[in-house]
């Protein structure tokens, strides 16, 4: 078994930036297995694992990584840019209501994934879940949801939120600009606030059974 990871990036990192999807897998290969892992962290490590064995990387970053500029937070996990930073945002849909015929709360609640300088469109994420749900524009309202209600729904809190080992599996939206991306990577957060995982856009698109939608 490889040693574990045994320290947090430090805020000097420098490491060579990830250059492809090729490029990204060898290293992914290679890491270690990363140690004192949270207990929200273990439970995306392991979906992951389980999805995508060895094509995910994990980071431990320091507890002031969001005072960093984007351009800090890109150079210490060798991200290729500053767009490929994202973030999973739980919505929830404030005027659904309960169809009999379907499991409870089912269409209430979407996970987002959006660039951190990308932006959500409201407008045109509410026509993509009404052409997903065949809801009606007066039955639907979408915010983001009360921050106990997303940690009920994820088992995460906030800048860990992941849509890789939530407790629920809400249905997923990911920004076709993600997917979009070159290198076809995105970074989130992985269960804590000072754990971040990388991974391919595509596998995780299908293994995930993402959605991808234009709403920026």
């Amino acid at each position: 078994m490889p040693e574990p990871i045994s320290t947090q990036l430090p805020a000097d990192a420098n490491p060579v930036p990830v250059s492809s999807l090729e490029d990204f897998l060898v290293r992914a290969k290679a890491d270690p297995v990363p140690e004192n892992m949270p207990e929200t962290t273990l439970q995306v490590y392991n979906d992951a694992q389980k999805r995508l064995p060895k094509q995910c990387r994990f980071f431990h970053v320091v507890s002031d990584y969001y005072d960093w500029p984007y351009e800090q937070r890109a150079r210490v996990m060798a991200c290729p840019s500053t767009f490929h930073l994202c973030k999973s945002l739980v919505f929830e849909n404030t005027k659904w209501k309960q169809d009999e015929t379907k499991p409870v709360d089912a269409d209430r609640y979407w996970c987002v994934l959006v660039q951190y300088e990308g932006s959500v469109n409201i407008t045109k994420l509410e026509k993509a879940v009404r052409e997903r749900t065949g809801s009606s524009r007066k039955g639907t309202h979408l915010r983001i949801a009360p921050a106990e209600k997303s940690h009920e729904l994820t088992g995460f809190t906030n800048n860990g939120v992941s849509p890789v080992g939530m407790k629920t599996d809400l249905p997923i939206l990911i920004s076709n600009a993600i997917a979009e991306l070159l290198p076809p990577l995105l970074y989130l957060g992985a269960g804590h606030v000072d754990w971040k995982i990388a991974l391919p856009v595509q596998a995780f698109v299908e293994h995930w059974n993402a959605i991808v939608v234009d709403f920026s």
